[in-house]
């Protein structure tokens, strides 16, 4: 919004609906730019030798921000505030920058990719062209004059200012802020996507996005207290490692040993549970039954006593012969050992022969 981009640009990059960015969004101190955005697929070509260098610059940018792990949103508006920084009188604008980016991967307003990096045989600098196009002395970087002004920005130097008559008194009003608000709504409508990508239920993504409706939840018939992690069929907290399987327990516990790391490094229980259990299902990817978000959500409750558990229920402890961490139940009287050794145990067969 700052940088000058309109409506129909911010829904495609942050995914919030037109209707709610002109209400919380634009405000009197950023009020919204008036007319459509400036998509075109030949602007690229029509446009002066120097505007071109300049989107070829900031597209360079763009690609180095994206192959280091950045998101594609951040690496635009990273990239333009970048070639605001270094030309700051240059007439590139956003809207014009998002559907370049949109055309070099075929994302947001563009449905397929129609732009590609092409090295110039003379600067070795890369530029963009359309697929298929052959390297040529077509490079606008090299082939571009820096030393001189735009002839467009020459005009607006030499020509008189036009004189503009006097507008009335607007009535005063109170000073608004900047809408932070919708830095928190973009990084909830990221959350909810993570978790929907991680496979988490309706009910999992409303609870840990913090929305009003998961206090209205109950929990299954049978269930002594009302709680937000009591969403599915209990887990048999009183056989605990009788009834679930030996591979379940070793993902559980890799699962509550990496959130528990990482809940002690001051990370967020949400940002906790996602990095768990990504790097849980990483390291057990091979189990033909992997375990779901959902209950690994029910684990972390019941270890931590979090999102609704009254108490803890799970502990994590290491075993003595092989040193791994393993969930045991406070509920069950004679828990069974370890899963990590009785694994190894049952598939000594597989494992190689032990060196004297």
């Amino acid at each position: 919004m700052m940088l000058g981009a309109r409506l129909r640009t911010i829904a495609h990059i942050t995914g919030l609906t037109p209707g709610y960015i002109l209400r919380a969004v634009y405000c009197e101190r950023y009020p919204a730019p008036i007319g459509r955005p400036q998509y075109s697929e030949d602007f690229f070509f029509k446009t002066t030798r120097r505007l071109q260098a300049e989107a070829c610059f900031l597209a360079t940018h763009y690609r180095r921000l994206t192959s280091e792990g950045f998101r594609q949103a951040d690496a635009l508006i990273a990239a333009f505030r970048h070639h605001r920084a270094t030309q700051p009188e240059s007439t590139l604008g956003f809207d014009q920058a998002f559907f370049l980016i949109s055309r070099l991967d075929g994302i947001w307003a563009a449905t397929k990719s129609g732009l590609s990096f092409v090295e110039c045989l003379n600067c070795r600098s890369p530029y963009l062209a359309p697929h298929g196009m052959p390297q040529r002395d077509s490079c606008p970087v090299c082939r571009t004059d820096w030393r001189l002004k735009s002839r467009a920005r020459a005009r607006v130097r030499t020509s008189t200012p036009p004189v503009l008559a006097a507008d009335p008194p607007k009535p005063k009003r109170s000073r608004q802020d900047v809408p932070w608000q919708l830095d928190l709504d973009i990084a909830h409508v990221r959350l909810l996507g993570r978790l929907q990508q991680l496979g988490a239920g309706d009910r999992i993504c409303a609870v840990l996005a913090e929305e009003p409706r998961a206090q209205l939840f109950r929990a299954p018939r049978g269930r002594p207290t009302v709680t937000s992690a009591y969403i599915s069929r209990p887990m048999p907290l009183a056989a605990w490692s009788a009834k679930t399987e030996v591979t379940h327990r070793v993902q559980y516990a890799v699962f509550a040993s990496h959130f528990r790391r990482l809940v002690r490094l001051d990370v967020t229980p949400t940002e906790a549970m996602c990095s768990a259990f990504e790097t849980a299902r990483r390291a057990c990817h091979d189990y033909p039954k992997p375990v779901t978000f959902d209950r690994c959500f029910e684990v972390a409750a019941l270890l931590d006593a979090i999102w609704g558990v009254p108490a803890q229920q799970l502990e994590l402890l290491q075993c003595a012969s092989c040193g791994s961490h393993y969930l045991v139940s406070k509920a069950e009287p004679h828990p069974v050992g370890c899963p990590f050794c009785m694994l190894i145990r049952r598939h000594r067969t597989l494992l190689p022969a032990m060196a004297a």
